[in-house]
């Protein structure tokens, strides 16, 4: 007996694809009986003939309007003992006409096949083969074994057996539908066909696919192309992306399986748990929101903020809905007649998955290489790029070198002139930097940004290095031998932007490598002009890019140029300018202004239109790519780069609005104070960061003097002219500008004393505003020199343009020789060079008692004292706390030198703590004094220390500390002389002492009685019995953001006026808790590290890749 068949056309009203669907199945070969169109809108759909309506408004998916539907009335009740047969389709699916009919004939060709699927080809593109069945791992991850665009030449059509097929199209025995409960309720539009076809297939049937069965399928819903309720998506789904990238050009929903993201992800989830064994299901939820997790993780760093908000909603649907995966495990276990390991042979395997996107990977990173049609264009091309490779490493290779020989004396670790010093190894630094706390002097905390963000990061570095121990000193010397290739490296990309000719990009890197100003930033060891050399390239060169200017090359082609122009992923290049502005700012607070000006100038015009409206000019448009004229960054991209940077410098606007006498601060930046001769208008205009007539030289060669200021100079000439001369490109003027902009703030910086060293007022370094003018000046160069057509193939370029060729390549020399007086001295004799300040790390020079007691559990500190004589009978006095190696990036701050500056000139008032090192200091130079030993153990100090000097000063004042009672002399090193406390027994971070209470105020401490030192190990101290009243004293600046707890309880501090927190204890044994934060410091550097995570995982290369036009 012949299967009666009914169809069963689903919609959500009437569809754009509703009337093809219908026509369709009015064409097919072998009429099925019935045609009913099931309505889940509340709208309705139109009445036509040969159909019936049955509406189920509002039903979530397809299998409850099924249910639905056939348990209305109007639905016919096959008669008993008739083979009957739904035929299920969606709106979207439109059959061809004999596909019914083939359908029919897979089902009756064996009693036990019940379920009969459809090769599904695209609606639009008949040809291209989409589905033949499912192919799918027991987690329910589908494996998508035809390729995007094949073309159906039957080479699936020898399949038959299958996992699982389809819903649209499928054809199901209509006993075995109701017998097996249709389709999961928890499950739909994504996912059922795969849960019902494997149900039937545990129930003992077969579930097959008919090759000759053609369905054109649409997949509207795959492609978000639906609206919330599954008809004709809305106004705000049509403008889904207000970029205007998911709609075509006459506003049209663009398809996007990207917005059918969630619901996939879901059924799949949900299609794991029903499938997995009953030992990883009472897991799987905790690994599903792990997974979870992970994937959402994934996503942002993939830059798919859409999709990882659709991990996000999966994932918590599945683990919060535990009961809908019960429930339909039950289901499936009531049905299922044989065992699930009968399903492996048709499953695929994660194995498989890998490789299906492997290859993926490989096909799209094919395809990503330019495809340039012309051979000789394409043979010339990458000749280009293998020249261009060649030079940048061959010259990065002799930088290294040329490093290495220079500063060869730092290869075991580097210290002195303005190089600070990196902290030990502890795991303290990390609580203090989370807490805002630092660990300078007598301590400081309860000021947002105090610590120098560029100490910081170093620093970080350096306990990352300790931790397989690197010392400090060693990764300071290597940020140095890395410095020049890094900015040769920094500078040759940046360039490729502005030009295409090697030879200018060569010689603007290195101006820019052997600038005269980094040269002396590294022999002196001032470090933000270090990280600002290599910095500020990436910065300009990815914001650029960023904007979506392409790098162009224009090579000679069969007949003619040929351009190819690679545009870059916009939000790769939007994240790396972020952290190199980011980096910039660190270095010198000042550059916030620079980076600001730069991205509004992108987002107003664009970074590097200027240059393309005049390349444009110049090129045909039968060869050359058409460039957009009009460039901006996208204000999304604004807010990315810009957060990290702001946040960065807001503190320190924050700070000198509320105290306009710290406005020097924009000014400082991280270095040891090192006095250095004044620079004049002609040295800053020539990047010299000093006065280079007042610098003696060990080989002073013959006009040494004119060679220095060559390369500067002439760049400065040429800046002058390009101006001067017309032309369409504005970007000369606005690289001028900031150029100016810079030198001025050199200027500013280098008259503007900001700390102290000695009896010498040190103005802060020039150095940031000079790498900005020298960048300037290159950029404009640039700009101006696109004249020239230095781009010209060769085999095409008149006599200007070989001589414009020929003069550039000249000009590679210039910056050798202006380096040359610099270099030679520096390989020669670097100790006696005015322009180095470095010397050898040499770890003996802190005493190894000294260490052990700054390393101990009572965190001792070392006072350093530097006496000289000085006129008028008087004694100059420099006195330091070192709680580590001397002058760390901590103590050299810009905040704390302005801080001490400030102490010395007398525009501060001292505070109290800073009153009682003055005092104690006096006490130590007038010798032995009854309370001597207290005031230094009050002030955790254990250790003397007076550097080795033939001063007569200096003779006296070891003579005073001899005879001092309380002190004893231990040795002498290369640091100095060194004196410890003799009792040693009193001096610690935490003290306790019985205190005298009068009035309610107590005195510390009292009599005869002395302090007991405790051990303080991760902020946790074991306290003995003791009597009633008694203190505990922390040798710390007070602060109201200290908190200390006794066996747990928190107690308060006790008010006495004093520079540190005294507690008082009960009388019990315990432990006592010393923890510190700073909210204001946490929740800035909570925001600071979002804003950095984010532009991490914009720049991170991940699935955006560059796209190369021709």
């Amino acid at each position: 007996m012949r299967t009666a068949v009914t169809a069963l056309i689903v919609t959500s009203g009437e569809t754009p694809y509703l009337a093809a669907t219908l026509l369709a199945v009015s064409r097919q070969t072998l009429a099925p009986r019935d045609v009913f169109v099931i309505d889940v809108s509340s709208s309705g759909v139109a009445h036509r003939s040969g159909t019936k309506v049955l509406k189920t408004p509002g039903v979530p998916n397809l299998g409850e309007a099924l249910r639905q539907a056939t348990a209305q009335p109007d639905f016919p009740t096959p008669p008993p003992g008739q083979p009957h047969a739904l035929w299920i389709l969606h709106d979207d699916s439109a059959p061809a006409p004999p596909c019914l009919a083939e359908q029919l004939k897979v089902l009756e060709s064996d009693s036990a096949i019940k379920v009969v699927g459809a090769k599904q080809r695209l609606w639009d593109k008949a040809n291209q083969i989409v589905e033949v069945g499912i192919h799918a791992t027991r987690s329910g991850r589908r494996l998508q074994e035809m390729d995007t665009g094949e073309v159906d030449q039957g080479q699936y059509d020898g399949r038959g057996d299958v996992l699982a097929v389809g819903t649209a199209g499928m054809l199901v025995d209509w006993d075995t539908f109701r017998r097996l409960d249709g389709f999961d309720p928890h499950l739909g539009p994504f996912g059922d066909g795969l849960e019902f076809s494997r149900r039937v297939r545990l129930a003992g049937y077969r579930v097959m696919v008919a090759p000759h069965a053609v369905v054109y399928h649409k997949m509207a819903g795959y492609f978000g192309l639906r609206g919330p309720d599954g008809g004709r998506p809305a106004r705000s789904a049509r403008s889904f992306d207000p970029t205007g990238r998911d709609a075509d050009a006459n506003g049209k929903l663009e398809p996007n399986p990207k917005r059918s993201f969630a619901a996939r992800r879901t059924a799949q989830l949900h299609n794991w748990m029903v499938a997995a064994p009953w030992w990883q299901f009472i897991f799987l939820p905790l690994a599903v929101l792990v997974l979870g997790a992970l994937r959402v993780l994934w996503r942002i760093i993939t830059k798919e903020p859409k999709l990882a908000a659709g991990e996000l909603k999966s994932t918590l649907v599945t683990v919060f809905r535990p009961f809908a995966a019960w429930q339909s495990r039950l289901r499936r276990a009531r049905q299922s007649k044989i065992s699930p390991r009968t399903l492996r042979p048709l499953q695929a395997k994660s194995s498989q998955i890998r490789q299906a996107k492997t290859t993926a990977r490989r096909v799209a990173k094919d395809q990503r290489r330019p495809q340039i049609p012309d051979g000789v264009a394409r043979r010339n091309f990458y000749t280009e790029k293998s020249l261009d490779r060649t030079l940048v490493w061959s010259v990065a290779a002799a930088l290294i070198l040329v490093a290495l020989v220079g500063w060869r004396f730092a290869i075991g670790g580097v210290s002195g002139g303005a190089l600070a010093n990196l902290p030990a190894s502890n795991r303290d630094f990390w609580n203090d930097l989370i807490s805002g706390w630092i660990p300078a002097g007598l301590g400081y905390g309860s000021t947002v940004g105090a610590a120098d963000p560029l100490g910081l990061e170093v620093a970080s570095l350096g306990q990352v290095a300790g931790l397989v121990g690197v010392k400090g000193a060693v990764v300071l010397a290597v940020l140095l031998f890395a410095t020049l290739p890094l900015a040769w490296l920094s500078a040759w990309w940046a360039s490729g932007v502005l030009t295409d000719s090697r030879t200018l990009r060569a010689l603007a890197a290195l101006s820019w490598t052997l600038s005269p100003n980094l040269l002396v930033s590294m022999g002196l060891g001032q470090l933000p002009v270090w990280i600002l050399a290599v910095s500020v390239p990436l910065f300009v060169g990815s914001l650029a890019r960023g904007t979506g200017m392409p790098v162009t090359r224009t090579v000679m082609g069969e007949i003619e140029p040929v351009t190819v122009s690679v545009h870059s992923a916009a939000i790769i290049q939007v994240g790396i300018a972020a952290l190199t502005g980011f980096l910039t700012v660190s270095a010198s607070v000042i550059m916030v202004i620079p980076v600001v000006l730069l991205v509004g100038l992108a987002m107003l015009k664009g970074v590097a239109n200027p240059l393309y409206v005049g390349a444009q000019a110049e090129t045909r448009a039968s060869t050359f790519s058409r460039i957009p004229a009009r460039l901006r960054l996208k204000a999304v991209h604004a807010l990315i780069v810009l957060s990290p940077a702001v946040l960065l410098a807001l503190p320190t606007a924050m700070r000198t609005v509320s105290s306009p006498a710290q406005w020097s601060l924009w000014l400082s930046s991280l270095s040891v104070p090192l006095p250095v001769s004044m620079p004049n208008w002609w040295d800053l205009l020539t990047a010299w960061p000093l006065n280079v007539a007042a610098t003696a030289l060990p080989i002073a060669l013959l006009g040494w003097q004119i060679l220095a200021f060559l390369p500067l100079g002439l760049l400065l000439l040429t800046v002058v002219v390009g101006v001067i001369i017309p032309g369409r490109s504005t970007g000369a003027h606005w690289s001028l500008l900031f150029a100016l902009g810079g030198v001025v703030t050199a200027w500013l910086a280098s008259s503007t004393p900001v700390s102290v060293s000695g009896a010498d007022a040190v103005c802060a370094w020039g150095g940031p505003g000079l790498a900005v003018f020298h960048a300037g000046l290159i950029t404009s160069a640039l700009f101006s020199m696109g004249r020239l057509e230095l781009t010209m193939p060769v085999e095409i370029a008149n006599w200007s343009n070989r001589s414009a060729k020929a003069v550039v390549a000249a000009a590679l020399l210039i910056p050798v020789l202006g380096a040359t007086p610099v270099l030679v001295n520096q390989f020669a004799a670097p100790a006696d060079s005015g322009f180095n300040a470095l010397k050898t790390f040499r770890e003996a020079s802190l005493p190894a008692t000294v260490a052990q007691g700054q390393s101990s559990p009572r965190h001792l500190r070392a006072l350093n004292l530097e006496v000289a004589s000085a006129p008028h009978q008087s004694t100059l006095v420099t006195a330091s706390l070192w709680r580590d190696w001397r002058d760390t990036t901590f103590e050299a701050s810009p905040y704390l030198k302005l801080k001490n500056y400030r102490n010395v000139t007398g525009s501060r008032t001292p505070d109290a703590a800073d009153a009682v090192l003055q005092t104690t200091v006096a006490a130590v130079l007038g010798g032995s004094t009854p309370k001597l030993g207290e005031q230094l153990a009050q002030l955790n100090v254990n250790f003397i220390i007076v550097p080795p000097s033939r001063d007569a000063a200096t003779t006296a004042l070891v003579n005073t500390l001899d005879s001092a009672a309380p002190l004893e002399r231990i040795t002498t090193t290369e640091a100095g002389t060194v004196w410890r406390l003799a009792d040693s027994a009193t001096a610690s971070l935490a003290r306790i002492a019985p205190a005298q209470w009068k009035g309610g105020h107590p005195s510390w401490p009292t009599g005869e009685v002395k302090a007991q030192a405790l051990n303080v190990r991760g902020g946790k101290a074991r306290v003995p019995e003791g009597p009633a009243g008694r203190l505990l004293a922390l040798s710390e600046r007070a602060d109201s953001s200290f908190t200390v707890r006794f066996n747990g309880k928190i107690i308060d501090p006790v008010e006495t006026g004093q520079w540190n927190a005294l507690y008082q204890l009960p009388p019990s044994s315990g432990t006592v808790t010393i923890t510190y934060a700073y909210l204001p410091h946490q929740l800035w550097g909570a925001v600071l590290l979002v804003s950095l995570l984010i532009a991490l995982a914009a720049a991170l290369p991940l699935r955006r890749v560059s796209e190369v036009r021709l």
